[in-house]
């Protein structure tokens, strides 16, 4: 009996099993990487934006946080350290409203510390983590950039707190346009925890 063809065929079947085995060990990695959350570049700048010198937020548990609020500036060509400065100095707020901004470019900047109570949206603060984006959604789009740094954010936060965050807009809670239609739009794929 000829077992010369047997075993050609044996090499050539382990041969592929190798192959084969490698293709799946390589395709289960991609998928881990691509699954495993983006890392979030945050710039801290707490300490950096106006702050008033007589008074400061109120400050909370994080178990209190419910929700995401999110705002545009309504401005254009203007920047965290512009809206801290008008909150301080034009409302008399203890500083900046917002808990991040993120600017056109896509930087994500933390404006408050999560404990503060800060002043983003009247009648829900001590439950909202506010979030604006650099802009005004009225009359242009949000840059890739930003909806990818919010959606990046959202993520984030949503690892960081183990209580369930939904996602609003300002104008869910009022007389207002904000964050303006052109970013609205968007909120809908944020919306479920």
């Amino acid at each position: 009996m000829n077992t010369k063809p047997m075993n050609s065929k044996l090499k050539k079947l382990s041969k592929h099993k190798n192959v084969l085995f490698f293709g799946f060990a390589l395709v289960l990695f991609v998928v881990f990487i691509a699954a495993a959350p983006a890392k979030v570049r945050i710039i801290d700048k707490t300490t950096q934006l106006m702050r008033s010198s007589t008074s400061n937020y109120a400050t909370r548990s994080l178990s209190r946080i419910n929700q995401i609020v999110v705002h545009h500036s309504a401005s254009i060509g203007q920047a965290a350290k512009d809206y801290a400065r008008y909150h301080v100095q034009s409302k008399g707020w203890p500083g900046i409203g917002y808990h991040f901004v993120i600017e056109i470019n896509g930087d994500i900047i933390q404006a408050n510390p999560l404990v503060n109570v800060s002043y983003n949206v009247s009648g829900h603060n001590t439950r909202s983590i506010g979030i604006c984006l650099s802009g005004d959604f009225t009359k242009q789009e949000p840059s890739s950039q930003q909806l990818k740094s919010l959606k990046n954010l959202i993520g984030h936060l949503r690892r960081e707190l183990p209580q369930k965050l939904e996602v609003f807009g300002h104008k869910d809670y009022g007389q207002t346009s904000c964050p303006g239609p052109a970013l609205y739009k968007h909120l809908d794929k944020f919306k479920l925890a």
